[in-house]
C-alpha cells in the first residue's frame, strides 16, 4: 500500500499530538510518518536543498508508550544544533569536522519523546545571514517560487516543513532566524521567551539573543514540540476567546517600509480580530528605530568571540562569516547598545499595559529573489523581527495570506513567559481562519 503524504497523515489525525497519540495507539503504523517524509526528502530535495544531510535512523520509530507525546514524528534538526553521531557541519561541507558525540540538550528531549530525526538542515554558513544561501549545500530554495530565497537562517527547516519533508523542525533564531523563513514560505515560526529552553549542544552566535525556535504548519503543532522541549508538566492552557482581547497594532517602524500588499494583509488581519470580538488600537514603539543600530553593536561583539571558537584555521569562509570575524565596536560602544537594550525591553513591554498581544507583519517584503544582494535582503528581512528579538519576549509567526503569489507572514508577540498562551492565541486564529485571505 503506497505511504500516505506527511502533510495528510498530520491532516487526518489533527496535527502533531493526534498523529503521535495515533502512532501510539497503533491506528498509525510506528514507521509510517517516517517512511512518508522521506519520500517526500527523495522527491522534492534534490532541487529545494533542505537538507544538509539525510539520516537514516536517529530515533525511536516505535509504538507504545504512554510518555511518547512525539511518537513517530518525523522531525528535521538546523545543522548547527548536535545530533549524536552526526557532522555538525555549521552549513560548511561534511568532512570538515567529527560527529557530535551526544544529542543537544533540544534534541535529546525530542527523541525522548519519540520523534524521529529525518536529517540536519540547510544554513548559510555558521548561521550568518537572513538568506539560505550555500556554496557547499546549495541555496535553500522556496518552495512557492525556486527562484526566491526560503529566508534565514533556518531556511533549510522551513524548507522542509514547508513541502512536506518534517512535521516539525528544530530551528535557531538570533534576530529572527526562525520567524522570516517562515513566514517566507507559508508556515508558522516560533521563537520563544529568550532562555526557556537549553542551548547545549547549539552552536553560539550572539548567545544574548540566540534561542532554539521551531517551525511547524500550525501552532499547535509548534505547542506540542515546545512542551516537550521547555518540560512544560501542566496542562495546555485553555483556548484564549477572542472577545475582549485587546490587540496592539504596532505602527511607524513596523509599517514605514512594509510594502502595500504586506500592509493590506496586516490590515485584514486586524479587521478578522476585530470581527471576532478582539478590540484593536495602535501600538507606538518610539525607540524601535535605534534598535538594529544597537542590536548589531552587540551582535558583532558577540559573534566575534562565537566565530573565534567555530572557524578553523587555514580554511576560506564565505564572506558574511569572514566580514563577522572581527568586532569594529569599542567597549564603550558595546557598554551603550547593553544599556540601549534594557530601556527598549522596558519601552517595549510598556506596550503591553494596553495590550494582550502586539502584532506586526513579520517581514516588509515578501520572499527577494535569490540574486537579491545577501546584505540587502538580510537587512530588508530582519527590520521587523529584530526589536522582539532584541527583548527577549516570545513571538509567533503565522500566514497572513498572499501577496502577489507569495506568502506573508504576521507576528504575534506576547509578554515573556506567556508563550504557551501565545501559541493557544495563534491556534485559535489560524483555526477561524482569521489570518488567511485572497492574495492582492
Amino acid at each position: 500500500m503506497p505511504t500516505a503524504p506527511l502533510h495528510a497523515l498530520l491532516a487526518r489525525h489533527g496535527g502533531a499530538a493526534g498523529l503521535a497519540a495515533a502512532v501510539r495507539g497503533g491506528e498509525v503504523a510506528a514507521a509510517e510518518p517516517v517512511r512518508a517524509a522521506r519520500e517526500r526528502i527523495a522527491a522534492l530535495d534534490p532541487a529545494l536543498h533542505a537538507f544538509t544531510q539525510v539520516l537514516e535512523a536517529t530515533g525511536p520509530a516505535t509504538g507504545g508508550g504512554s510518555g511518547l507525546e512525539l511518537a513517530g514524528l518525523p522531525v528535521a534538526v538546523k545543522d548547527n544544533i548536535d545530533v549524536a553521531g552526526t557532522v555538525t557541519t555549521l552549513g560548511r561541507p561534511v568532512g570538515e569536522r567529527p560527529p557530535a558525540a551526544r544529542d543537544a540538550e533540544a534534541v535529546a528531549r525530542l527523541r525522548g519523546a519519540g520523534a524521529v530525526v529525518v536529517g540536519k538542515t540547510n544554513l548559510p554558513e555558521l548561521a550568518s545571514l537572513a538568506v539560505t544561501v550555500n556554496a557547499h549545500h546549495g541555496d535553500a530554495r522556496n518552495p512557492w517560487d525556486p527562484d526566491r530565497t526560503a529566508g534565514g537562517s533556518s531556511g533549510g527547516s522551513a524548507v522542509a516543513v514547508a513541502s512536506g519533508m518534517a512535521a516539525a523542525a528544530l530551528a535557531t533564531d538570533t534576530g529572527g532566524s526562525a520567524l522570516i523563513p517562515a513566514a517566507l514560505t507559508g508556515v508558522c515560526g516560533f521563537r520563544p521567551t529568550h532562555g526557556r529552553i537549553g542551548l547545549d549542544g547549539v552552536a553560539p552566535l550572539s548567545p544574548s539573543m540566540d534561542t532554539v525556535g521551531v517551525i511547524a504548519s500550525h501552532p499547535a503543532d509548534i505547542a506540542a514540540v515546545v512542551r516537550v522541549l521547555d518540560g512544560e508538566t501542566g496542562e495546555s492552557p485553555a483556548a484564549p476567546g477572542l472577545k475582549g482581547l485587546r490587540v496592539g497594532v504596532l505602527t511607524g517602524w513596523f509599517q514605514d517600509e512594509a510594502s502595500d500588499g504586506v500592509l493590506a494583509r496586516v490590515h485584514q488581519a486586524v479587521r478578522g480580530l476585530v470581527s471576532a470580538g478582539a478590540s484593536a488600537r495602535p501600538a507606538e514603539t518610539p525607540s524601535a528605530h535605534l534598535v538594529l543600530r544597537h542590536a548589531r553593536t552587540i551582535y558583532r561583539a558577540e559573534t566575534a568571540a562565537s566565530f573565534a571558537g567555530l572557524v578553523q584555521p587555514g580554511r576560506s569562509y564565505a564572506p558574511a562569516v569572514e566580514a563577522r570575524r572581527t568586532n569594529p565596536h569599542g567597549p564603550a560602544d558595546l557598554a551603550r547598545a547593553r544599556a540601549f537594550r534594557e530601556a527598549w525591553r522596558a519601552e517595549l513591554l510598556s506596550a503591553f499595559a494596553d495590550a494582550d498581544v502586539l502584532i506586526a507583519a513579520t517581514t516588509p517584503i515578501t520572499a527577494p529573489r535569490l540574486d537579491a544582494p545577501e546584505n540587502e535582503a538580510t537587512t530588508a528581512l530582519i527590520r521587523h523581527a529584530y526589536p522582539f528579538c532584541l527583548a527577549g519576549v516570545p513571538v509567533l509567526s503565522v500566514p497572513a495570506g498572499l501577496d502577489g503569489g507569495l506568502p506573508v507572514g504576521l507576528m504575534l508577540a506576547a509578554p515573556p513567559g506567556e508563550d504557551h498562551r501565545l501559541l493557544a492565541l495563534g491556534a485559535v486564529c489560524h483555526d477561524a481562519g482569521l489570518f488567511t485571505h485572497s492574495d492582492t
